[in-house]
């Protein structure tokens, strides 16, 4: 009898034959998407039972994944995460990486941490969304436990895990993502809470008076950056990264003309790199310049050395004797710590980090001016339309929030100094363990310089 032609998704008739135990056994070939044939069997306690599996067990082969080179249905969870990552580093070195390089880094802390220790050894076929589900719930339940909110890292660990399993599915190694089905938490909607003027005033009078509290300390001679940047922060909503990658070409502080700033560079951490420039910033959209306020010139011509290259930092790491750290910028790690040493001087703990000084520049700026002039100057893509993305350039001059940002610090220290001025009035001589302000105000000189 001829074989049947069959193409691929057709099986042929259906045939029995009794077994040696009194059952039946049904077979019929069965061409693949792949055009290969196989011969599909099964048995039954008679004709109808036998031919009901063999039915079902067709539809399941024509439908079940084969898999690639790459990746199979068999591999692991492990494995398949290990995969994604690898491809996701080598695009990150494209000229125009849809990825970079430290967003790898994170997904693969991410991975690493909160999927391949519970699911790494599952093979790709055993997955279900109910796995993934009973997975989701222990992230937040191990956090609940732990006394911590674990809920954004639920989030992010799920739509990781969803990315590598897509790549399974592309590879034919799954016919479906199992992470899609799995719920997570609703995403909490963050509340930005920027610092009041006086808070502003505060900061700045701790930043110098620590600076000039450490000048007398034995050790290396301090940089003496911390006001600066902190000025440069509050002066333009940089993030601490984009102000530490500044350059003295891009600084212009001539007075035949508005004096500026180019945002051009960020710094980051690239695994087996260290702390990097990376000579773009962290969105498309945050390449900009930005009109300076008064108080931020002067602050950078505070530091500003004799005879800089447009390539020097403008806040370079501190000179090793052996001239290591030639043209190298200060860490965002290092600059982190100097504030928050001086907050602890200040007894100002938890009240400031370098992200709230660029939210309360934003909300300082959308309330004088608009939102979108707030969006602009921190380099947050406006989205007006398919005219705006097709017809107009894009503005790299941001508003001019000089005027704002001035009239801030100013009242701000102000503000401060009256309450300086009132603690004075309170204790004229304050006891040994009376709080860091006071003893300061009452026989300490602040070292303000204002």
């Amino acid at each position: 009898m001829p074989r049947e032609n069959l193409k691929p998704g057709e099986h042929g008739k259906f045939s029995f034959a009794p077994t040696p135990d009194g059952q039946v056994r049904a077979r019929a070939r069965l061409c693949l998407l792949d055009n290969s044939v196989v011969q599909v069997t099964r048995i039954g306690k008679n004709e109808g039972a036998a031919l009901s599996k063999l039915q079902k067990a067709v539809t399941e082969r024509i439908g079940a994944a084969r898999g690639s080179a790459a990746l199979s249905p068999n591999s692991k969870v492990g494995l398949a995460c290990r995969q994604w990552i690898d491809e996701l580093r080598e695009r990150s070195k494209w000229p125009d990486p849809p990825v970079r390089p430290q967003t790898v880094d994170e997904y693969e802390r991410l991975l690493g941490n909160h999927v391949n220790p519970f699911l790494g050894h599952y093979r790709l076929n055993q997955l279900t969304p109910a796995i993934v589900q009973t997975w989701v719930d222990g992230i937040i339940r191990r956090g609940n436990a732990g006394g911590h909110d674990m809920v954004a890292t639920a989030i992010q660990a799920h739509g990781r895990f969803a990315d590598v399993l897509d790549r399974a599915v592309v590879h034919d190694a799954l016919r479906d993502n199992p992470v899609r089905k799995a719920k997570t938490p609703k995403p909490k909607t963050p509340r930005p809470v920027a610092l009041t003027v006086m808070t502003v005033g505060q900061l700045r009078w701790a930043v110098r008076a620590w600076e000039k509290q450490r000048g007398g300390l034995p050790g290396p001679k301090p940089t003496g950056h911390l006001p600066t940047a902190v000025d440069v922060m509050l002066g333009t909503g940089l993030r601490i990264g984009e102000v530490m990658a500044l350059r003295w070409g891009e600084v212009n502080l001539t007075s035949d003309g508005l004096p500026t700033v180019r945002v051009e560079a960020t710094l980051v951490d690239i695994k087996g790199q260290g702390t990097v420039r990376q000579e773009q910033p962290k969105t498309d959209a945050g390449g900009r310049t930005i009109i300076i306020p008064p108080f931020t010139v002067a602050a950078l011509e505070s530091v500003r050395p004799a005879g800089t290259r447009v390539d020097t930092p403008v806040f370079p790491s501190r000179m090793f004797k052996d001239g290591r750290n030639v043209d190298r910028p200060q860490t965002t790690h290092n600059m982190r710590r100097s504030l928050r040493a001086a907050l602890e001087k200040a007894e100002m703990t938890g009240l400031v980090h370098p992200h709230k000084l660029r939210s309360t520049v934003a909300t300082e700026v959308a309330r004088k001016m608009k939102p979108a002039d707030a969006a602009a100057l921190l380099g947050h893509k406006i989205d007006t339309g398919i005219t705006a993305r097709h017809y107009i350039e894009q503005l790299r001059l941001a508003p001019d929030t000089s005027a704002v940002l001035q009239a801030m610090v100013e009242i701000g220290d102000e503000a401060w100094r009256r309450e300086l001025e009132r603690r004075e009035q309170e204790t004229r001589k304050a006891p040994e363990d009376a709080p860091v302000g006071v003893r300061l105000v009452a026989g300490e000189d602040s070292g303000t310089g204002w």
